[in-house]
């Protein structure tokens, strides 16, 4: 199974005084994937006046399954992460963006706001993928030794290390 996806395009939204709660466009999740992340580029050129945040989310038939979040523009862009850390029951569903009103002041007053939004899925799991190292079978980040001599011993069984200090 493929750990991680490319990001593709959803779309991209120029945000209008009358925008409450609006679809940016549709995403898919892979089978076993419980995560999304979301890059978004704001495209039009920063100014003066300071746009807050809307609500960025993914919506299915079953609601809003990976949560919501605070969701800023910024023209270098910025990755944000849909999840809760369980598979939705619906994998298909509506990239959507709630500007707050505070931003929509500013945009009845002449300054649109253009964001692009880009998604992949993943598995955010800590659980081990195929391919990855196995603690106590193959290399790992470390070895655990006693370089200093002060009696230190440990054993593992189940998945688990179990460390015993002798003074």
């Amino acid at each position: 199974m493929q750990r991680f996806a490319e990001y593709s395009l959803v779309g991209e939204l120029t945000v209008t005084p009358d925008d409450l709660n609006e679809v940016v466009g549709s995403f898919s999740l892979s089978e076993g994937h419980d995560t999304i992340w979301v890059r978004v580029t704001q495209l039009n050129p920063p100014g003066p006046w300071p746009w807050s945040y809307g609500i960025l989310g993914w919506q299915t038939s079953a609601g809003y399954e990976l949560g919501s979040i605070k969701c800023f523009g910024e023209q270098t862009g910025e990755v944000y992460r849909l999840g809760v850390g369980r598979p939705p029951l619906v994998r298909t569903g509506q990239l959507t963006f709630e500007p707050r009103s505070f931003n929509l002041a500013w945009v009845k007053n002449g300054y649109p706001w253009t964001l692009r939004f880009e998604a992949a899925s993943g598995s955010s799991g800590s659980g081990q993928s195929d391919g990855d190292p196995v603690f106590g079978t193959r290399a790992t980040l470390g070895v655990l030794s006693d370089i200093a001599n002060a009696g230190i011993t440990y054993a593992i069984a189940n998945g688990y290390a179990t460390i015993k200090i002798i003074p």
